[in-house]
């Protein structure tokens, strides 16, 4: 067990964030990035996934580029310490320790 010294302090806790291929049949070009640091492009066939702590995501599966919040902190600190997000064609799908949810994509 661990137990954080400071909750609201990002140093504190770390979050993991999966994004995993959800879409079959298709490869997936994520690109995910914040502020401060860029992930770059990585492509991803179905049910293949790749780790972060972070960010905005862009996707693409060869019908349109779809872009998500895939961590907002307000949103998702006290929902999960490690965040699966699974990208379909309609929404994004969060599984985390407690939760599931779907989300739309948002519109740039």
């Amino acid at each position: 067990m661990s137990v954080d010294a400071n909750p609201w302090d990002p140093r504190k806790k770390k979050t993991t964030v999966v994004v995993e291929n959800d879409i079959e049949g298709r490869e997936l070009a994520v690109h995910c990035k914040s502020r401060h640091d860029d992930l770059h492009l990585r492509r991803l066939q179905p049910h293949q996934f790749f780790e972060t702590t972070l960010f905005y995501c862009s996707f693409d599966w060869g019908e349109g580029v779809r872009w998500f919040d895939i961590y907002i902190r307000d949103r998702d600190y006290h929902i999960c310490k490690y965040c699966r997000w699974l990208v379909r064609r309609d929404a994004v799908c969060l599984t985390s320790d407690t939760n599931q949810a779907c989300y739309y994509y948002k519109r740039r």
